[in-house]
């Protein structure tokens, strides 16, 4: 993705009052829309609520109005819009059905649109990058640039904003053509310096852009709904009841496990791979392989399994960079604050690292079988994978085998009889993530061994 601030328009725009009239010209309601046989939905591009993949169209929101239009036996014909107001004008102008995108039920909002029973509460969070010169309170945006879309929610709450704590905001806009996750990805790639999301989009984008802060509040929690028009009272009934029909069974409950909690949307926010490399840092990798001692493509698979390439990533743990590392490790390898989330001086670190847990398992002769205890030693910790080695030779495992021996035992080490045995020394370990990332790497490893 090319940089954001060269297509930042270059002007401030001066808080007002956005609200806007409409002229209400179309009374279609639920008969003329099966006399036509075709149901029309309005939403925007995001992650939560529509995005295309390949040749699929997904998305929380457009999969319930794909459920919708099943329940009513009718094909489904989506339009997208670049705003609320874009849809608010649509819907009143009968190029659509409905709006399923979650719409902050203001006054005006109300008198011209029915509101569905598919409400959701969220209030707006400042996104941020995490560092020590954070902002903490609202009153701290004076003299900031926040950059949001035109007319769009985000843009109306700063502008409010602005005038409850007395001025000074500088609201920048961005292209329409970006999705808020778009903008949050720009903050956590720091072309840009904050902007405002919803707490639900935010908390999405935080889990893919781990150096975002989403924890300062800048509005209060608000109903937001599906919208109908105010004269399609039985398209409203309709929708009210699929919506209570669906609201607690396995499908919904899936559907937000798909969206809300992971999201295939974020494959598209990689950083960007040159074609014919597997990372944007083949040169480093490969210059450092010799101190790790193992092949480059080995560094590859561990840096897009630990930061998808993310030069700037924070994990909940603390671990930085490109490789992931904690911060006193880091620090032992050469690291300091300002060299961090440089990918060559991370990279660097982190073959050392590679190198050094290397020498700690030399005693596998077995390199294959070897690379299997450094990979989890990098992703746990060298003291946990000693202690399953040591379980594994007092219950008669191969202490020098990870698949079904020690793999087993590391296991093992969320359950008492076994943490609390005389020969583990660390106690406790929850290892389901360990054991998929040994699994991961490799995979990653052999799909990029065709790339020289």
């Amino acid at each position: 993705m090319k940089k954001i601030c060269s297509i930042i328009l270059p002007f401030l725009l001066v808080a007002c009052n956005t609200e806007k009239s409409y002229n209400v010209e179309v009374t279609d309601d639920f008969n003329e829309i099966l006399e036509r046989g075709e149901l029309r939905v309005i939403t925007i591009e995001s992650a939560i609520s529509y995005y295309t993949s390949g040749d699929d169209q997904m998305g929380f929101d457009y999969d319930l109005a794909k459920n919708f239009a099943d329940y009513v036996d009718l094909p489904l014909k989506v339009i997208v819009a670049n705003s609320v107001d874009e849809i608010k004008q649509l819907l009143l102008n009968g190029e659509a059905d409905f709006a399923a995108y979650n719409i902050p039920c203001t006054k005006q909002t109300r008198e011209l649109f029915n509101i569905t029973d598919a409400v959701f509460m969220s209030n707006m969070v400042l996104v941020q990058p995490k560092g020590n010169q954070q902002i903490t309170d609202v009153t701290e945006l004076i003299g900031k640039d926040i950059y949001v879309k035109n007319e769009s929610k985000y843009m109306q709450r700063l502008q409010h904003l602005n005038e409850e704590i007395g001025g000074g905001i500088n609201i920048r806009i961005v292209p329409d053509s970006l999705t808020i996750d778009q903008i949050m990805y720009e903050v956590s790639r720091r072309n840009i310096p904050f902007t405002i999301a919803d707490n639900d989009a935010a908390a999405l984008g935080q889990k893919y852009f781990k150096n975002l802060d989403c924890s300062v509040a800048v509005s209060l929690p608000q109903a937001k709904s599906w919208l109908v028009r105010k004269n399609a009272p039985k398209l409203t009934d309709t929708i009210n009841a699929w919506y209570h029909s669906i609201e607690n069974s396995y499908f919904f409950k899936q559907m937000k496990s798909q969206y809300l909690q992971k999201n295939s949307y974020y494959d598209n926010f990689e950083v960007a791979i040159p074609k014919g490399s597997v990372s944007p840092y083949d040169s480093i990798f490969k210059k450092v392989a010799e101190i790790a001692g193992y092949d480059w493509r080995l560094l590859a698979a561990i840096a897009w399994n630990e930061s998808h390439f993310n030069p700037y990533a924070v994990s909940s743990a603390g671990a930085l960079g490109v490789m992931q590392i904690m911060p006193r490790t880091g620090q032992k390898f050469g690291l300091n604050d300002s060299t961090f989330f440089v990918p060559h001086e991370n990279i660097r670190a982190g073959a050392k690292l590679l190198s050094n847990l290397d020498k700690m398992f030399n005693f596998i002769e077995n390199q294959e079988e070897r690379i299997k205890f450094v990979l989890a030693a990098y992703n746990a910790g060298q003291g946990h994978i000693f202690d399953a080695i040591e379980l594994a030779k007092k219950y008669g495992a191969n202490s020098k085998i990870w698949y079904d021996n020690v793999e087993k035992y590391l296991m093992l080490k969320s359950k008492s009889e076994y943490y609390n045995d005389d020969v583990c020394k660390l106690g406790y370990f929850r290892a389901a993530h360990t054991v998929r990332y040994v699994k991961d790497v490799q995979r990653t490893f052999d799909r990029y061994m065709g790339v020289k």
